[in-house]
């Protein structure tokens, strides 16, 4: 019987931690849930929007989205500013409603609300249209009050919410002043004044056809596209009916030529008249001018000293195979061993001893002209290059071989060069010091 008494409890305990669990942790979810989704201002979130109305008391400022895109549709058809139409449709799409008044009668006027500042229509994907109208800021500016038309109770919503629909068309507009895409550039023209540069790209790597032919800085390629590429428009010439003429757009001082792809689609930028601190500028593709930067507009002003790349030799660590260094009194032949450890073939007597790759590597990554000349008669014994102070030859892992010489001191430079290339370089003269590698320092110690 007692057993039985047991059971009954048991079972009895077993369904009351059934509903309490249902009622209040599954259910308390739940009833938070219907209460967070009371409190939404709109029964929608941001991805539904697909047309945003800025009504204000004298401009409308008119927003639609195509697939992804924002367009300005009114009071001007361009394209918007992405992020700028986001956050607005993100904040309409997210915004709750802090509290509401309600009184009869109400007194819209005394909340701005009998002649609204500002209103906003929604549309959604489903061509249904949402309002709300905002009026005055409470005291402390962290909330406004609103209303939506038709219902009779003030909404008192963030401030933020209006902050972002008080935008000027300025902060709707694109502001993007050459549209590309960076990694699909292989081509680069550019004039400015009577300097002009044609750089071309190969692989990874960029090289300068025009004034001259030589290899270029790729960082140096890279940071210039990527100064085109985040540059914005500083303001909008608004004239219906823009000359060339009037902004220096028809014979410019400045033009940047871009090509991508493989079929070379061309991007083109305009620069005109200085105004101020800024230049009028134009991309050909757009009917705007507008005005950019100073200091983009001079880094445009290429130098080519600048632009040059200056390393002698190009490699990844990972691609060597086998380095050798040849000096008035020492020679050093290193190997990569099977197991990927560096060896020291030469001087004799050291095989069995690992090296330190990134102290035999620093010396060949230094190997970077301070200077350079072209068009140099590098058979002139000035330089030294029929008795070299030093031969340094770099073996890829495809067996491709770099040699590198060094020739005569001058100050505290050195003269070198590669057996491929007619370019002198002049280094700074350590470097021969850095070659001539001290054995213990290079290797390894056991423990």
């Amino acid at each position: 019987m007692i057993w039985k008494n047991l059971g009954i409890v048991a079972v009895l305990f077993l369904i009351l931690g059934t509903f309490v669990y249902f009622y209040e942790v599954e259910g308390g979810k739940k009833r938070e849930e219907a209460e967070e989704k009371a409190k939404k201002l709109f029964p929608f979130e941001k991805d539904a929007i697909t047309a945003i109305t800025l009504s204000r008391s004298n401009s409308t400022i008119a927003l639609q989205k195509n697939d992804d895109m924002w367009n300005l549709v009114q009071p001007i058809e361009v394209k918007a500013d992405k992020s700028t139409a986001e956050s607005l449709a993100s904040d309409f799409g997210s915004a709750k409603v802090e509290r509401s008044l309600e009184s009869n009668p109400i007194d819209w006027k005394a909340f701005g609300l009998e002649r609204p500042g500002i209103k906003v229509m929604l549309t959604t994907k489903n061509n249904k249209t949402f309002n709300v109208d905002f009026g005055d800021k409470d005291f402390n500016d962290s909330s406004v009050f609103a209303k939506i038309p038709g219902q009779e109770k003030i909404l008192i919503l963030p401030s933020s919410l209006l902050t972002n629909a008080e935008k000027n068309l300025f902060d709707f507009r694109d502001k993007v002043v050459l549209n590309f895409d960076k990694d699909q550039v292989n081509e680069l023209k550019i004039l400015f004044k009577r300097k002009k540069y044609h750089l071309e790209k190969n692989g990874e790597d960029w090289s300068i056809q025009q004034p001259i032919q030589a290899r270029a800085d790729r960082s140096k390629v890279s940071s210039l596209l990527s100064d085109l590429d985040f540059a914005r428009v500083e303001e909008f010439i608004e004239h219906k009916n823009t000359n060339s003429k009037n902004y220096g757009l028809q014979r410019p001082m400045a033009k940047v030529q871009l090509y991508l792809g493989e079929n070379k689609a061309e991007k083109s930028l305009l620069i005109g008249k200085k105004v101020d601190s800024q230049y009028y500028a134009k991309d050909v593709t757009r009917k705007d001018v507008f005005k950019i930067k100073e200091d983009l507009v001079e880094k445009l002003n290429l130098d080519l000293i600048t632009l040059r790349d200056k390393k002698m030799v190009h490699f990844e660590r990972s691609e060597v195979k086998q380095i050798s260094v040849k000096l008035p009194k020492n020679n050093f032949e290193f190997i990569r061993g099977s197991d990927d450890k560096w060896k020291l073939n030469k001087p004799e007597g050291y095989k069995e001893n690992s090296l330190l790759e990134y102290k035999l590597f620093w010396p060949l990554e230094d190997l970077e002209g301070k200077e350079i000349d072209d068009q140099i008669n590098l058979n002139n014994p000035k330089y030294g290059f029929q008795d070299p102070s030093a031969e340094i030859t770099i073996v890829k892992k495809d067996s491709q071989a770099t040699t590198i010489l060094l020739g005569k001191k001058e100050g505290d430079l050195i003269f070198g060069k590669t057996v491929s290339d007619p370019t002198l370089y002049k280094l700074d003269k350590k470097i021969l010091e850095d070659l001539n590698f001290k054995i213990d320092d290079i290797t390894e110690q056991s423990k």
